[in-house]
């Protein structure tokens, strides 16, 4: 076995919200008080957590996912998906007293983009004895988390994982200023325009990725990457810079695209791969992650990543 294999056998714990989306297709979306007529309606699964976790399963790492499911038929739909892409579940607690989360999504069919309204569920029963137990029994090389669990759980596996030695990212989402008393205990950081603005309180752009990453590693994580949607992503590590492109793709929704990139780029940091070169992984996964409809189904594997790359 060569070492690339080997470190592509280290596993990632991925621990986030596991949803059911209902998405609507509007060719633009109501203002308040208005009706509009869509479409379409489709139901797929969802959850940032559990795209990432997706993401990263189908970059090639083996995958363990921390999170929560009601005992109701959106549960053991997700469970199964998840499943079925060979995700580790059994840090995925099944409560009988609490529905699985559920987001509402309206795409605009004329610019791909989307509104979401999520609630969710049992992601809130996470408990922190679970967080730590997951790590204990997964042993990750990477942990990859959102801000959708509740605090005492994330402070509780970011502590774990940093006594057994896991690289330990934080996506700021869906609320960046909740990652604020947590910015000392990870080592990386994913944030989007809009959660890098709430956190440094400056505007962010394409134009100044790089100083927003700056700024941001200045709080704490020494490795940022800003994800800029079709600019790509920025990225500082050790204080150095960089910024990648994404590759021109035709856009059909974009949900999904950044919880694709985290998996992407949290499953090539566990093959060994440095951050710069992670990004560049993730910034591709994220863009092919636009071309399909749907959060799972868009959602590329290492081969089309691949591909894509070959072709730039």
């Amino acid at each position: 076995m060569s070492a690339g294999d080997e470190a592509a056998s280290r596993p990632v714990l991925v621990a986030g919200a596991i949803n059911t989306d209902l998405v609507a297709r509007v060719e633009k979306a109501p203002e308040a008080g208005e009706t509009v007529t869509g479409s379409s309606f489709a139901i797929f699964g969802g959850g940032k957590g559990a795209n990432q976790a997706i993401a990263s399963a189908r970059s090639g790492a083996p995958t363990a996912m921390l999170g929560g499911l009601g005992d109701d038929d959106f549960g053991r739909e997700r469970r199964a998906d998840l499943d079925a892409e060979g995700i580790d579940t059994a840090s995925v607690a099944r409560r009988e007293s609490t529905p699985s989360g559920v987001a509402l999504i309206v795409v605009e069919e004329a610019t791909g983009q989307n509104r979401i309204s999520y609630v969710p569920g049992a992601t809130r029963t996470i408990a922190a004895d679970q967080a730590r137990d997951a790590v204990a029994r997964v042993q990750p090389a990477v942990i990859l988390a959102t801000l959708e669990p509740p605090p005492e759980a994330l402070a509780a596996l970011f502590e774990a994982g940093k006594q057994r030695g896991s690289v330990v990212i934080l996506n700021a989402t869906p609320e960046a200023v909740g990652a604020r008393p947590f910015l000392g205990q990870i080592d990386m950081l994913i944030v989007n325009e809009t959660e890098a603005e709430d956190l440094i309180d400056s505007p962010v752009s394409a134009a100044n990725g790089e100083d927003a990453a700056l700024a941001l590693s200045r709080l704490g994580p020494k490795t940022v990457a800003v994800t800029l949607g079709a600019a790509g992503a920025a990225i500082i590590h050790d204080g150095e810079t960089a910024t990648f492109p994404a590759p021109r793709v035709e856009v059909v929704d974009t949900t999904g695209a950044g919880d694709a990139f985290c998996g992407a780029f949290a499953a090539e940091l566990a093959r060994g791969a440095d951050p710069f070169t992670a990004a560049k992984v993730g910034v591709a996964a994220g863009s092919l992650a636009t071309t399909v409809p749907g959060a799972y189904p868009g959602i590329p594997r290492r081969g089309a990543v691949q591909r894509l790359l070959a072709e730039r």
